[in-house]
């Protein structure tokens, strides 16, 4: 079952029972569940490779490591869960090496990225009733953070067959733009969920949920890479035409600008989060245009344009009018390029 859906049941526990739940009792799992970390501590030093990816699981602070651990699955499918961990709900297990192993036996038993890719969620499965059986907040954050893991292992796992078959030139290409993604992640999520001290305590799963789906789609853009390396056909998925968070990092890991279209909070509402480098932020609502395009209205009613979302190339934002004091111009078209 898709995590999306299992977070919808989740939100709708958690209003019964927050009440009931403490910050300490949250114990705010989601911090042992830190986004992967690209060695980069002494990148001038000579005879140093660079291109290792670490788990994120225990991985918070850069280190440098030889390619050959960057997918840290040496764990054989045959012993992933001693003592069938994976039919018991026991949240205080450390499920790492069981997924790392589920995440090679899926590699193994597939014929193609694209096969690989679209059996990976099938892993899930075996962690249902992490998420069925969780009674508190505490539970379902840490079941939302094990579901993080699955795509995190997946993620380390194709970065070191890309790493063994790439040539120098594509291999630091490829790095510098997962380090950028790697660096803007945790202020990316800051920018769409807000503040972690003003999300309460199911902050910590609504996080693991939205790296969940971000790193997936990292693994299909690490997977493309390595399909062509390898000669495979391999097919992006597709995505929402509406929804979607695009950065304008200017070729760095920092955000300079970011452009997150999401449902509002009113039942049939749509908003936008529009914040441009050197300008500032302007926030509203769209409706889809009859091409595809998003016509976007501030709330103030003073800054109207144009969004186009573009999975490829990222999205951009043409202001089309302007009445009244703003920063922004007619005819400005801002550039979001960097695909979260």
């Amino acid at each position: 079952m898709k995590y999306k859906n299992k977070l919808l049941c989740g939100l709708l526990v958690a209003t019964i029972l927050i009440s009931g739940c403490s910050a300490a009792q949250d114990k705010d799992f989601a911090q042992n569940i830190e986004i992967e970390e690209v060695a980069d501590t002494d990148a001038s030093a000579e005879g140093t490779d660079q291109s290792s990816v670490e788990d994120s699981s225990s991985k918070s602070d850069e280190e440098t490591s030889d390619d050959s651990n960057a997918g840290n699955s040496g764990t054989s499918a045959d012993s992933a869960g001693d003592g069938d961990h994976s039919t018991v709900a026991d949240y205080d297990y450390d499920y790492t090496e069981d997924i790392k192993a589920d995440v090679e036996a899926v590699v193994e038993a597939s014929s193609s990225l694209q096969e690989e890719l679209s059996n990976i969620p099938t892993i899930t499965d075996k962690y249902e009733d992490l998420f069925s059986d969780a009674e508190t907040q505490f539970e379902m954050n840490v079941a939302a953070g094990w579901y993080h893991e699955i795509w995190d292992a997946e993620l380390n796992n194709i970065w070191k067959r890309f790493t063994d078959l790439a040539d120098e030139e594509t291999k630091q290409r490829v790095l510098a733009d997962q380090r950028n993604w790697i660096g803007m992640t945790e202020e990316v999520v800051a920018e769409d969920l807000g503040p972690r001290e003003e999300g309460g305590s199911i902050y910590p799963l609504e996080r693991s949920a939205y790296l969940e789906e971000a790193t997936e789609y990292r693994c299909y853009v690490i997977a493309n890479e390595l399909a062509q390396l390898k000669g495979e056909e391999f097919t992006m998925p597709e995505r929402s035409t509406k929804y979607g968070t695009f950065v304008d990092n200017q070729g760095t890991g920092s955000v300079y600008g970011i452009l997150i279209t999401r449902p509002g909070w009113e039942k049939g509402s749509e908003e936008a989060i529009i914040s441009a480098y050197r300008v500032g932020e302007v926030t509203g609502s769209f409706v889809e245009n009859s091409d595809g395009t998003l016509l976007f209205t501030s709330d103030d009613e003073n800054v109207k344009g144009i969004i186009t979302i573009d999975w490829q190339n990222g999205a951009t934002f043409k202001v089309t009018e302007v009445t009244g004091d703003s920063i922004f111009h007619p005819d400005e078209i801002y550039e979001f390029p960097f695909v979260f």
